[in-house]
């Protein structure tokens, strides 16, 4: 049973394409499948600056805009307990803002850009972290081959 990608734009300057949904939506659905998350829901939500600083500010405290912020509903080790029920593993707050900004200075397309930030807020759902250089290690080098592997 795979459940998937929802997917929320939120930001009035953006136009999601099917193309870069479905390709979205496939690439979240196998890689939850491998986490033996199948039937699990990940909502990714596409906002603006002023939106995604105000979410900042109120669950990190920080008074800035950020590029991606992760929501995880899972309780930890429950990635083995999916069973035949469709559940929340978390939403994904991608600023498109930012997303634009870090795709001109990167030299790829804002698609690319929402992919990468996708990938990485959908990481931290699944219990990845950067805090630490050895997690941050680990984490890069599954952004990698995910994004290697991403259908799009």
């Amino acid at each position: 049973m795979v459940v998937g990608l929802y997917i929320n734009c939120l930001n009035e300057d953006y136009r999601l394409s099917k193309l870069l949904t479905d390709a979205l939506t496939a690439n979240v659905e196998r890689i939850l499948e491998e986490y033996n998350l199948s039937g699990g829901e990940v909502g990714l939500i596409l906002v603006d600056d002023r939106y995604i600083r105000s979410l900042n500010k109120q669950y990190r405290d920080k008074d800035a805009p950020t590029d991606v912020l992760s929501f995880s509903f899972l309780e930890p080790d429950s990635a083995d307990s999916a069973g035949d029920k469709e559940f929340a593993v978390g939403d994904i707050y991608v600023s498109v803002d930012r997303a634009r900004g870090q795709a001109l200075d990167a030299g790829h397309s804002l698609e690319r850009e929402i992919i990468l930030l996708a990938v990485h807020g959908l990481l931290h759902l699944l219990g990845y972290d950067h805090e630490e250089e050895e997690e941050k290690q680990l984490m890069q080098n599954k952004e990698r081959e995910i994004i290697e592997r991403f259908d799009f």
